[in-house]
């Protein structure tokens, strides 16, 4: 399994769920994959934005081993990001 973060600079929300993560016990850096996309230049983060269709940031993501989505939670809300950090095994 697989944790994507799609985020973007200056996004309140998103400097909000890097909190919402270490209350939990858990820090950005165990996320498999953060994609900027601000600052995205990889045509491979454009196309897993599209996939996803993410109109807002953060979003987080999981997937399985073979690219297939199984979970994914718009937001910083503690309930919901724990359950993905949960089911990846972070928490």
């Amino acid at each position: 399994m697989k944790l994507i973060a799609f985020k973007q600079n200056n996004c309140t929300p998103c400097k909000m769920l890097e909190d919402t993560m270490k209350q939990l016990g858990t820090d950005i850096s165990q996320v498999d994959k953060i994609i900027n996309l601000t600052t995205a230049s990889e045509m491979e983060d454009f196309e897993l934005a599209g996939k996803y269709s993410v109109v807002k940031t953060p979003l987080l993501v999981l997937e399985d081993d073979n690219g297939n989505e199984i979970d994914q939670y718009k937001g910083v809300g503690r309930t919901g990001v724990a359950r993905l950090l949960t089911q990846r095994g972070l928490i």
